[in-house]
């Protein structure tokens, strides 16, 4: 994330690569943290190009992301243009500060409670 010299494609065989410095990766050969970071891409490519729907969902997209992916994959959804409404549904708080709305779900004697923050 946020290192622009990495190149994603797919291969005719649907298979996603990673290349960096002009070498290639197969997406089994990615950690946890980059194998969701290219799943999170696609998924935003495929919804740009192929959808006129200008909303989007993450749910748990820092899964497997250790605190500084955490923070700048935060900032690269914050970023993200062509969309009039992102949804994140999460329990780590790196997009607390970047969130326009927030809503909690606590469990609270036994029932799930709603804040509107």
């Amino acid at each position: 994330m946020e290192d622009y010299t990495r190149t994603l494609h797919w291969k005719e065989d649907y298979g996603i690569v990673l290349e960096v410095d002009g070498r290639e990766r197969t997406f089994s050969q990615l950690s946890g943290g980059e194998q969701m970071s290219a799943a999170l891409a696609v998924r935003l490519a495929l919804l740009q190009e192929m959808s006129d729907i200008a909303v989007a969902f993450f749910d748990e997209p820092t899964t497997n992301l250790d605190d500084s992916r955490r923070g700048s994959l935060a900032r690269q959804i914050v970023g993200v243009r062509g969309f009039e409404q992102l949804f994140i549904i999460s329990h780590d708080d790196s997009f607390e500060q970047a969130t326009e709305k927030l809503i909690r779900v606590e469990k609270r004697n036994g029932a799930s409670e709603i804040l509107y923050e």
